[in-house]
This record gives structure tokens, C-alpha cells and sequence, in this order.
């Protein structure tokens, strides 16, 4: 009858209550021993008899009815019968509430989510053994064509040491995945963990590491690069570029910022001007565009010509000109006077319009020469991104690939435009094919960083959405995105609605909690009143894919990242106790002695 469960579900040593209510979501239990001081140990697992959190089957015919405790308590007239006193203690009745979870078949051994059956008043309720836990886990995962599955091990569950749970990576990454949790909760470990995991099984993996905490990662497949000038962590990483030429203008829009209803038009003129520029030499005078009082004509047939070059969103021109070009884009728009204009040439500079543009032509100047965005104006001889990235695909010999932002200036939004454009070329590969027959999982921690930006006044808004995007779409392209962050309501909704697993360390903000539960239907208030309690490396684990909320205890990685905080004890030095200054009787004292002496 149970030949596919690896335990029977209704174990008499394992019986714990009865059924006394029942209601489509929740049951009530008598819980005999729950008031007991401690729970019990059977064959070498622990049984809690009654304990909040405590996975308990019900009977229920051929089915077994998987649910969690979520509440105990006495009836009230029973409350002070549980304090200390002499003689024999009273008699109790505990009763507690548990959450009705799934149905589990015990003739096919299937697991369904929800309940198609609900128990009868009176029925027996059964701890749950750790391997079946375990086994309802892993068995909700498997498709018929998954004999022997790729498997990712992750942890242990919380009450055990030996019976650890294992995910595909279907079930994880499949439908894109999100670890949330507030600092110190295990983040990073359970992040370290993944992309150790999926290394072992030949996976392309790209994270985006914004504080530098992961250069611990290492091994014959992991290579490391980093993105602006600083201390090479580790050793062998690799400075890397992202040269503006492979940037979009929104980019160059974002970073230098135009504003008023002058400087964003000219601005795009320039920038039209500089890449006809390019295209045609003859135009041009030192590299820039004169139009002042000059004929209109071979401009525009060179733009004619040129029209789908010239109209790409690409940067694709000299950006040292842009701020000269801007000032000779300020010009009447026609010859001639105002009584017999002429068309056929543009007209004089025009100071006024000058004026409005010196403020951006300033902050381009200050911004080519700026240390702080050398990775994207000062490219030369250094090793650009793209090419970096297209080794990495092509070797197979390389799993992961670290991206370090920890040098990568905040000034500007430096840091955020850099990463959407990194995202953006990985979208567009992914758009044209690239990963079909090699999946690319992409790691973004710190998300609250990159998700949800957008730059510009209220006249130009630009968006850094290249993430979302990928959150969106890039499931139906083989590219999968896993987020990281302690700020879920940073987070908009749309994006984490898109997560179709959620593993969710302690969350002690109400907010947080809110947006966990509003984007997963899986859980509801009762389950996300466990977050706040969770201890560091715990994770309640939420998914389609899985039948009920699962918590285990992330087994730490191999290698862990960095995440210490400063050690006070090592460089704060203890107070010294300030000399006591003599009182007056003990002065005058000393002075009499020494009055007598002489």
C-alpha cells in the first residue's frame, strides 16, 4: 500500500494528538503531550509531541494529510495549571491549531498541493518522520524524464543532522529565483552555496558581486574581474572596461543628465552630428561638425545616406568632441535675417542657447576626466567586458564568472548605469540565441541596488530596466536571474512576482514580510509569522513547484564570502581608568608631615 513512501506516514510511536475540529485551511488537535517539559527522541530523530513548527500527518484514508502546527496553547480554565508547585502537577489538555499543507496518495505516492480530502473529527494526527519530509520535498520535483536528475544539494532539516535536502535545478532557477533576508540572516552563505553547487555540474553562472564579498570563490573554473581601479581581490582578478561605445545614449543621457527643454535636444543633435561625422570625414573639421552659416546640403544628403547609422541608439561616436559639438549645435536654425531668412544654411551662434547649454558642456568635461568613470572614458589598451565575456562562453573549462563592483563608484550613478548595461548585452545575447544549448544562470546580489531605477528629472525620465527585463522574458530565452537583497520591498512587485522560487531567510521588517507574502500564494500570514525566528542559515523555501513551505538549514559553502563586520574588540582599545586627583585632607595631611620632617 505505501511501497513508494520511504516510511509509513502512521507509525503508532509516532502519534502525537486527535482531531477535534476541522475547517478548509486549518485543523484543531488535542495534543496529550505537548505540556510536557521536553520533547522526545525516537530511533534517532527527534520527536516534538506538539511544538510549534512540528510537520504532523493526518489520517485520512488512503491519503495522508500533511500539515504544520502553528499555535498550541491550554483551554483557558487550564492556564494556571502548568505553574510550579508542590505535589503532583494538575492534569492538562493542550490543544493546538495546525495548517492543512498538502495530500500525499498512499497507494500512487503522489504529492499534491492543497487538500482534496479532509479528515474526520476523531482521527489520529503523527509527527512526521524527517525522511518523509524529505522525500515529499524531492518527489513534488521530479518529471517522468528526470530518471537520474541533476541535483543541487542545499541543507539539512532544522532538527536533524543527517537528513539533508536536495532541489533540481529546475525547481530552484527554473522560473528564476530570489533569496531574501535581512543582514546577518545567511544571505551570502546560501548565495555561495548555489553557485558552488551549480560549478559542480558544469553550469555557466555569471555573479554580479556589488560589495566584493564573494573573491573567496575559487577553483580551476571560477575566474574573477573587476570593474574599476583598486586592489586586486583576488590576486589573479582582472580589471575590466566598459567603454561607452557599447553603451546606449540613454545610457550617456542618464550620466550626463540634460535637463531643461535645451540641453536634452542638443545634446541628441550632437550626438547625430558626431556619428556622421564618422561616417564621413569630409564633414567634419578637427572631428566636429561646423554648421554655423554653413550650407545645409551636404549634411543633409550625408544624412540621407547614412540615416539608419546615424538613427541607431548606439554611441557610436568620438564622446572627447561631445561638449564642443553641443556648443555648435547652438545656432539660428536658418540664415539670413528675420525679414528674408535663408533655408539653405544654417544661421549664427546663437548665445542664448550657449548660455543654457554651459552647465551640461561643463559637467562633460568634468565628467571625461573623472577617476571615478575612467572604466568607461578611459579605455585605452585596457580589457574590454564583451571580449572577457565571450571567452568565458566559449570556454568550457569555466563555470562561474565573478563581476566585482566594489570599485565601481556610486558618483554619477556610476554603478547602477554600468550594470544595466552589462544586463542589457546579456538580454540582447539571450534574444539572439546564444544560451539555447548553454542555460546562463546570472546572480544579482545586492538587488535593491539595480532593480527599480530610474534617473532624470521630471522632463527626461530614463529607465535602468535591463533586470526586470530579464526577469520577465529571459526564462523563455535560457537566461534565468536569481536576486539577492535585503530589502524586498525595495524590490518592485512586478520583479518578485516573477520569482517562482523564494528562499527567505530571517525578515524582521513588517514591510519585507508584506511583499514575501503578496508575492508568493504559497504562503500565508501563520507561515510568514516564522521568518522573525528564523536562526542565521535557516530559510523557509517557497515555490511552485513545492508542496508546502519547507525550512532547512543551509549547510555552509566550501568557500565562504567575506561578510564580516568590523571586530571592535581587536581595534577599539578599553577605557583607561583616569588618575585620581588627591582630596584637600589627604593634601593638607602630606603637608603637615612634612612640616614636622623639617
Amino acid at each position: 500500500m505505501t511501497d513508494g513512501l520511504p516510511v509509513y506516514p502512521f507509525e503508532g510511536e509516532r502519534t502525537i494528538g486527535t482531531v477535534i475540529e476541522v475547517s478548509p485551511s486549518t485543523a484543531k488537535l488535542n495534543l496529550p503531550y505537548a505540556a510536557a517539559s521536553s520533547g522526545q527522541w525516537l530511533h534517532g530523530h527527534k520527536l516534538g509531541a506538539g511544538e510549534v513548527g512540528e510537520f504532523v500527518f493526518l489520517e485520512c484514508g488512503e491519503f495522508a494529510l500533511l500539515s504544520r502546527l502553528v499555535s498550541i496553547k491550554l483551554p483557558e480554565k487550564e492556564r494556571l495549571s502548568v505553574e510550579p508547585e508542590l505535589g503532583a502537577q494538575a492534569e492538562t489538555h493542550p490543544v493546538g491549531l495546525v495548517q492543512l499543507l498538502a495530500t500525499i496518495g498512499l497507494r500512487s505516492a503522489e504529492v499534491r498541493s492543497g487538500i482534496t480530502n479532509y479528515p474526520r473529527l476523531g482521527t489520529k494526527a503523527y509527527s512526521a518522520h524527517p525522511k518523509l519530509i524529505k522525500w515529499i520535498a524531492e518527489r513534488s520535483q521530479m518529471r517522468p524524464e528526470q530518471l537520474a536528475p541533476v541535483i543541487l544539494a542545499l541543507g539539512l532539516l532544522p532538527t536533524t543532522t543527517d537528513t539533508s535536502v536536495s532541489f533540481t535545478p529546475e525547481t530552484l532557477f527554473g522560473r528564476h529565483c530570489a533569496v531574501l533576508g535581512a543582514t546577518g540572516g545567511g544571505k551570502s552563505w546560501t548565495v555561495a552555496r548555489l553557485v558552488e553547487q551549480a560549478s559542480r555540474h558544469a553550469a555557466k553562472v555569471i555573479l554580479f558581486d556589488a560589495t566584493g564579498e564573494f573573491y573567496t570563490l575559487s577553483g580551476n573554473g571560477i575566474r574573477h574581474l573587476q570593474i574599476g581601479a583598486g586592489t586586486h581581490m583576488p590576486d589573479d582578478s582582472t580589471e575590466v572596461v566598459i567603454p561607452y561605445s557599447s553603451m546606449k545614449e540613454g545610457d550617456l543621457f542618464a550620466l550626463f543628465k540634460p535637463s531643461g527643454q535645451v540641453q536634452g535636444p542638443k545634446m541628441r543633435l550632437a550626438m547625430k552630428s558626431l556619428k556622421l561625422a564618422r561616417l564621413d570625414a569630409t564633414l567634419a573639421t578637427g572631428g566636429a561638425v561646423i554648421k554655423a552659416e554653413k550650407s545645409r546640403a551636404p549634411f543633409e544628403s550625408a544624412y540621407t545616406k547614412n540615416a539608419a547609422a546615424v538613427e541607431t541608439a548606439n554611441a557610436d561616436f568620438d564622446i572627447r568632441l561631445l561638449a564642443r559639438q553641443i556648443s555648435e549645435e547652438c545656432i539660428w536654425p536658418s540664415g539670413g535675417n528675420y525679414n528674408a531668412p535663408d533655408h539653405t544654411k544654417w544661421g549664427k551662434y546663437n548665445d542664448q542657447e550657449k548660455s543654457y547649454c554651459l552647465s551640461l558642456i561643463t559637467r562633460i568635461e568634468d565628467m571625461l576626466g573623472s577617476k571615478e568613470l575612467a572604466c568607461i572614458f578611459s579605455v585605452e589598451n585596457q580589457r574590454v567586458f564583451s571580449t572577457v565575456l565571450d571567452e568565458f562562453l566559449a570556454d568550457g573549462g569555466s563555470q562561474v564568472l565573478r563581476i566585482s563592483l566594489r570599485y565601481l563608484a556610486f558618483e554619477h550613478n556610476a554603478r547602477e548605469i554600468v550594470a544595466n548595461a552589462i544586463g542589457r548585452v546579456l538580454l540582447e545575447r539571450a534574444r539572439a540565441g546564444a544560451f539555447r544549448e548553454q542555460p546562463l544562470l546570472l546572480f544579482l546580489d545586492e538587488a535593491h541596488q539595480f532593480l527599480n531605477k530610474q534617473l532624470g528629472d521630471e522632463n527626461t525620465r530614463y529607465s535602468l530596466d535591463s533586470f526586470e527585463l530579464i526577469a520577465k522574458e529571459g526564462r523563455k530565452f535560457s537566461l534565468n536571474i536569481c536576486i539577492s537583497t535585503q530589502r524586498p520591498r525595495d524590490i518592485p512587485e512586478g520583479v518578485l512576482s516573477q520569482m517562482g522560487t523564494l528562499i527567505v531567510h530571517r525578515l524582521t521588517n513588517d514591510g519585507d514580510r508584506e511583499v514575501v507574502e503578496r508575492a508568493s500564494g504559497d504562503i500565508d500570514r501563520s507561515a510568514a509569522a516564522f521568518l522573525p525566528t528564523l536562526s542565521p542559515g535557516e530559510a523557509v523555501i517557497i515555490g511552485v513547484d513545492f508542496p508546502m513551505p519547507l525550512t532547512i538549514r543551509v549547510e555552509p559553502p566550501a568557500q565562504r564570502p567575506d561578510s564580516r563586520g568590523p571586530n571592535f574588540q581587536k581595534f577599539w582599545q578599553p577605557q583607561q581608568e583616569p588618575a585620581r586627583a588627591a582630596s584637600a585632607s589627604e593634601t593638607s595631611g602630606a603637608a603637615t608631615v612634612t612640616a614636622i620632617k623639617k
